[in-house]
């Protein structure tokens, strides 16, 4: 009966010391709330004085990366809409299109919905307002740029004829899609995405590992994907790659195909998406997490 209590203890103790181990690794690998606001004011400042070849170089990285999330997520789930359950599909395409994202923090570019959180140095006065809205142009335009050089590349390349030119149709009915929404309806969705994406960020930010940064990514983008939200910069590469393939002939049989036009994708979709994810994410996440932790006495 000894023996057995006396190795019952040494295990409680591996437990105990093991569970120290974990939680003061996992403790020192994480910036607290206020931290992490300090951080998105330095991030801020830095960006808003960045030089300009240096901002329009990382925003069209930005856009490429952006759009390979979105070229990744097509191929991943062409086909699968008839197979498996509509849940499951949606979460592959989630999981995947995080990659943007992961490219984005990780490999360090400028991508316009991550940027509103500059109202962050804005509110502390690191920067003026002027360079607050200028940097939030540039990076939205040369984010664009980005999504149409891949776009290019993918067209050239021929790869929307795969999978017996499954991927062209699926790419059709996304943009098409994405024109169904009225301008609030729109406009809401992007503020609930960019809650979403913005809320990524900080939760990067929290982490100290590059491991941490892409766990931290995943479930966020997920969650927005998944749940059918806004996000501006993917929709320049959905709906810039469904026009195109319009204008190749393509899906001519598809029902509402005629009003894939840039005056509609402009209209109903990228300007009200676009002032939806400023909205949430320099209201919804930047102001109120600067209200709780980021502001100056």
């Amino acid at each position: 009966m000894l023996n057995r209590w006396r190795i019952w203890d040494l295990i409680s103790c591996n437990y105990l010391l093991l569970f120290i181990v974990i939680y003061y690794y996992t403790i020192s690998m994480m910036n607290t709330p206020k931290e992490v606001t300090k951080i998105a004011e330095n991030v801020g400042k830095y960006k808003a004085n960045n030089r300009l070849s240096k901002t329009v170089v990382s925003s069209i990285l930005a856009g490429m990366f952006i759009a390979f999330g979105g070229v990744f997520t097509v191929n991943s789930i062409t086909g699968l809409w008839w197979v498996i359950p509509f849940g499951i599909t949606k979460l592959i395409y989630g999981l995947t299109f995080s990659l943007g994202l992961i490219l984005v923090m990780v490999a360090w570019a400028e991508l316009f919905t991550g940027n509103s959180l500059l109202i962050v140095a804005f509110l502390n006065k690191k920067i003026w307002w002027l360079k607050f809205l200028k940097n939030l142009l540039l990076v939205w335009i040369f984010n664009f740029v980005g999504v149409l050089i891949i776009v290019t590349m993918l067209v050239l390349g021929k790869w929307y004829l795969w999978a017996d030119s499954d991927i062209a149709t699926l790419s059709l009915n996304i943009g098409l899609h994405k024109l169904e929404y009225s301008f609030v309806q729109a406009f809401v969705l992007g503020i609930l995405c960019n809650i979403f994406v913005c809320l990524a960020v900080r939760l990067s930010w929290t982490a100290k590992t590059v491991s941490g940064k892409i766990l931290a990514i995943i479930f966020p983008i997920t969650a927005f994907v998944w749940l059918g939200f806004e996000h501006s910069v993917a929709n320049m590469y959905y709906l810039s790659f469904a026009w195109i393939l319009k204008t190749l002939w393509l899906g001519a049989n598809l029902h509402g195909i005629v009003t894939l036009t840039w005056s509609n994708i402009f209209v109903h979709n990228l300007l009200p998406v676009t002032l939806g994810n400023i909205v949430g994410g320099a209201i919804f996440v930047g102001l109120l997490y600067w209200f709780l932790y980021g502001r100056e006495k």
